[in-house]
């Protein structure tokens, strides 16, 4: 039995195996590089918090482990936890010696003499004195005192006797015959998770004491974590003392790596994923999702699990609202929605405003303080573009303009929002009604108009007969032909209703639903539900549920009787619902007869 999760944890992976983002490739040439490369020497992966730094050590961890590697890790924020900022470096440096020996004495490559064995615990020993200590010297604690507490060890000692005992040690760890180990790389996670001035002090550290032959240091950072902590020494980073910063970071790393966020694939990491949480995308969607993807969320490992631990619930609530006589809305359209309020809040509190962005038009665009004619004087200097030349395009990018993040992403949004339009050309106002009211559940924005937009959820408007239902689609615009084929399927059903009381229709704003309410249980009571029609094809998308019986079967009988292909347009859903496209051209009269005779 396929084991299916509700949600996906925030987690690294360990082993290669677990690669989805297929940057097994990057892994190995740092292996080779770092194997092969003279020492002592800094490298430095460099991303923001989330892009899968975590990950890359661990795959690399993995393969020192089957060479002649000798590893130590240490998860930074796990020595600044509720401890003042002068224990935290300490503590590091500590740590980082424990979790050496702790690591060559699993793989049985550990000093085996009590006199080496001795002389190693003693930095371990002044380091961890230095933990309480204050900042007195460039290390930024006092070493003096930190010795004082240590009856085997001289008061004469400085940092360069630490640094000399270490090596030393090092040393003769990597020469002993009987340890089969050349280079010893200490992996430094998680500098971007603790406070920036932290993350500093540690890198100043590892450069007056850790550098020494045979060893290598992996740091995990996100550059602009040490722009913050060196703001004290030298001011909020400018164009004339950027140079200052970029120093500090070059002496600390000699070979930076940025992060190959733009080369993951992404479409392997979400169809696994989607997989694991039990949503089936057909091949052919493949390629739509991946697309909203990268250009909402991007390729940040984080956020693409937020993004889809947020999806997942959502579709746990659909499941329950099921029975609740709703068009629960196209799978598509709530997933680009929950990716625009993950990523650009604004533009989503915007459609809380008013779903149909293509309706934008300048009275809207003034409502929201903006001024189109100045947009459309700014928009001249791009010349002509297919990407303004409509009006609700045009305020779109007015909009971006007001936030210094979309800013530079308006032509990204206004094309992830020309996805959205072109994926439903004849139904764009149902669909975004109807994905808007679960996409607001999991909002974090606290404005007014998000507030306003969940509380619409369960207050759908509810038409009382079937002639109203008739008014307000000649009211909305349909045509004659849209209305009767609407009339010729649920006119059947009415008459059913008003003849046996266990059926009840209940026709919402968007859609239509037929329910036996002697059914018992949660789910088992729609059978049949309808959007309205679609303007372009006069046809109506019709949902069968199996609560009527063998759905299967039905479909073939429909095949037989209409001559129809099976193909998208009749096709049975992952939960055996028969959808009936309102792209075909058949008489719903007869349909909705051959339907109601099998459901008897």
């Amino acid at each position: 039995m396929t084991n299916i999760k509700s949600n996906i944890v925030d987690k690294a992976i360990s082993t290669r195996a677990e690669d989805l983002l297929n940057i097994e490739k990057y892994s190995l040439a740092l292996s080779n590089f770092i194997s092969n490369s003279d020492t002592p020497i800094t490298i430095g992966l460099q991303g923001e918090w989330g892009t899968g730094k975590t990950s890359l050590m661990s795959m690399l961890f993995e393969d020192f482990n089957q060479k002649s590697i000798a590893c130590s890790w240490v998860n930074t924020w796990e020595y600044s936890m509720f401890k003042g900022p002068n224990e935290t470096t300490p503590g590091v440096l500590k740590g980082m010696l424990e979790k050496l020996e702790e690591t060559c004495r699993r793989r049985n490559l550990w000093l085996d003499k009590d006199e080496k064995n001795k002389r190693f615990k003693k930095p371990i020993q002044i380091l961890g004195n230095l933990a309480n200590q204050l900042v007195a010297n460039q290390l930024g604690v006092d070493i003096k005192n930190a010795i004082s507490d240590s009856n085997e060890i001289n008061k004469g000692v400085e940092i360069s006797e630490i640094k000399s005992t270490i090596a030393a040690l090092i040393d003769e760890l990597i020469q002993d015959p009987n340890i089969p180990l050349d280079r010893v790389v200490f992996f430094i996670d998680d500098l971007d998770r603790i406070p920036p001035t932290e993350a500093v002090e540690i890198l100043e550290a590892l450069k007056n004491i850790f550098d020494i032959p045979h060893c290598i240091f992996i740091l995990a950072i996100d550059y602009e974590v040490v722009v913050k902590g060196l703001e004290s020494k030298f001011g909020v980073k400018t164009e004339e003392n950027e140079r200052e910063f970029r120093s500090f970071f070059d002496k600390i790393i000699q070979v930076p790596f940025s992060m190959p966020v733009g080369t993951y694939d992404i479409e392997n990491f979400l169809i696994e994923k989607f997989n694991s949480l039990g949503v089936a995308i057909k091949s052919e969607e493949k390629e739509q999702y991946t697309k909203a993807v990268r250009l909402s969320i991007g390729s940040n490992p984080r956020s693409l699990k937020r993004y889809l631990n947020s999806y997942s619930l959502i579709n746990h609530l659909k499941a329950i609202e099921q029975e609740e006589d709703q068009l629960l809305g196209d799978d598509f359209m709530l997933f680009v929605l929950l990716g625009i309020q993950i990523s650009y809040p604004k533009i989503f509190r915007t459609l809380t405003l008013k779903n149909n962005f293509t309706t934008w038009d300048k009275s809207f665009g003034s409502k929201l303080g903006l001024n189109p004619d100045e947009i459309q004087a700014k928009i001249s200097i791009f010349g002509e573009s297919e990407l303004l030349d409509e009006e609700w395009e045009r305020i779109t990018w007015g909009i971006c303009q007001t936030d210094s993040y979309l800013k530079s992403r308006a032509f990204t949004v206004i094309e992830l929002l020309n996805l959205i339009r072109s994926t439903y050309p004849d139904n764009l106002d149902e669909e975004l009604a109807n994905a808007m009211a679960f996409a607001t559940i999991t909002s974090v924005d606290d404005s007014n108009e998000s507030k306003a937009a969940t509380q619409k959820i369960g207050n759908r408007t509810i038409f009382s007969g079937f002639e109203a239902k008739i008014a307000q689609l000649a009211t909305e615009g349909f045509s004659e032909k849209c209305i009767s084929n609407y009339s010729s399927f649920w006119s059947s059903l009415h008459e059913k209703s008003k003849q046996d009381s266990k059926y009840r229709i209940s026709f919402a704003e968007y859609g239509a639903s037929f329910n036996d309410d002697s059914k018992i249980g949660r789910g088992k009571q729609q059978l049949i539900y309808t959007r309205n029609p679609a303007k372009k094809s006069n046809g109506l998308g019709i949902w069968i549920s199996p609560n009527t019986g063998n759905t299967k079967e039905l479909k073939s009988k429909l095949e037989s009787n209409f001559q129809l292909d099976s193909d998208d347009n009749l096709s049975l859903t992952a939960k055996n619902e028969l959808f009936i496209s309102d792209k075909i051209n058949i008489n719903y009269e007869e349909l909705i007869k051959l339907i109601l005779s099998y459901m008897n």
